[in-house]
């Protein structure tokens, strides 16, 4: 027991403390590539806190994304300092998802998911179409000197990832964690034993909007532009789903591992089948569905699982 506790606190530590310290070791370029696979964890990480927890499968977080990406697009040419844009990025998101939460959370199944991509198209038709704000389909271009360096965005979006990994490691083995999987596993009955399933799901559903919101904002910060194709590109939902189903949905490992599979797979394919890279992602996640629903963390032995706390 004790060993198991050890391990599970010393690991998540020994890889952070590497990754705090690889802008000192490597170049600018996998520099970037670090950064990209942080962000893509905290998105995992927020699919799975929603999606893997209570089961309510979204195709609409990107939605979360795009509005903090386009926050910080709007604000920084105003002279704000890039830190506070993060904060005021996240908080977009999280009021664009109270109402939102609200009405869609009432819908189940694939009702939600058809709701959740429905309005992830709404939005960028709205961005694309509101020009005086969103200079439409141009996007928006910004100074690099408006902008942090490299290394400053690649701690920030590291940070960010520890941020979800953590959020979800507390969610998970707490009462508030065993309430949204007990959604996931029969809405009906959660309720019978006294679950209030709304206010859990809508809990869950605020808070994996935050992630995105401000996930977002570093990656304008990082990318120096964006338009409505990229801020709400259905791609980036799609690669947040298999990294989590690959991995194991509603686990803490899960989403981890299997960002590292899937960037790790991207970037090969990406260099070698740029235009198919991503229907092979999907073939991915269709053999995924089909042979192993429940990640490549159940091809571990009990005796691993258990070791490693790897459910968790």
């Amino acid at each position: 027991m004790h060993q198991q506790i050890i391990v599970n606190i010393t690991l998540p530590v020994f890889l952070l403390i590497c990754a705090g310290i690889a802008p000192l070791l490597v170049s600018q370029y996998h520099l970037s590539f670090g950064l990209q696979v942080f962000m893509m964890l905290a998105l995992a990480q927020s699919w799975n806190l929603i999606s893997g927890m209570t089961g309510y499968i979204s195709f609409g977080q990107v939605v979360f994304f795009g509005i903090g990406a386009y926050t910080a697009a709007i604000l920084l040419p105003l002279g704000l300092h890039w830190l506070p844009v993060i904060g005021v990025g996240t908080l977009m998101a999280i009021l664009l998802a109270l109402p939102l939460g609200l009405l869609t959370l009432r819908l189940r199944g694939p009702y939600f998911a058809i709701a959740m991509l429905g309005l992830n198209e709404v939005v960028r038709i709205i961005a694309t179409l509101w020009v005086d704000l969103t200079n439409g389909g141009s996007g928006i271009s910004l100074s690099p000197t408006l902008l942090p360096d490299l290394s400053t965005n690649y701690y920030s979006m590291l940070i960010l990832a520890a941020v979800a990994c953590g959020i979800i490691w507390v969610v998970h083995g707490s009462r508030f964690g065993l309430e949204l999987r007990a959604i996931r596993e029969d809405e009906a009955a959660a309720e019978m034993v006294g679950v209030n399933t709304t206010y859990a799901k809508f809990v869950a559903f605020v808070g994996s909007a935050a992630i995105p919101g401000a996930v977002g904002t570093v990656f304008t910060m990082y990318n120096s532009y964006i338009n409505p194709t990229s801020a709400f590109a259905p791609d980036l939902n799609i690669q947040m789903i298999v990294m989590v189903m690959l991995g194991g949905s509603g686990t803490f490992w899960g989403p981890i591992l299997g960002t590292v599979l899937v960037m790790g797979l991207r970037e090969i394919l990406w260099a070698s089948l740029p235009a198919l890279h991503m229907a092979i992602l999907g073939v991915i996640l269709l053999i995924i569905v089909l042979f192993l629903p429940n990640g490549v963390l159940s091809l571990t032995s009990p005796k691993i699982r258990i070791r490693f706390d790897l459910t968790k």
